[in-house]
């Protein structure tokens, strides 16, 4: 019985230091809120005419 709490216990510290790490790596990435997309040719509009 015991076996199982503490392998459970290893189990959900595994997930959620995995989750932590990419939490913190996706923070890391982010883009400024004020970060021009103009200039790096950022486009979100679809291009049709290249099919």
């Amino acid at each position: 019985m015991t076996k199982a709490i503490v392998v459970t216990f290893l189990i959900f510290a595994f997930l959620f230091s995995g989750i932590y790490t990419l939490y913190k790596t996706a923070n890391k990435f982010k883009l400024p809120d004020d970060y021009d997309k103009d200039k790096s040719g950022y486009d979100d509009e679809e291009d049709d005419d290249w099919k």
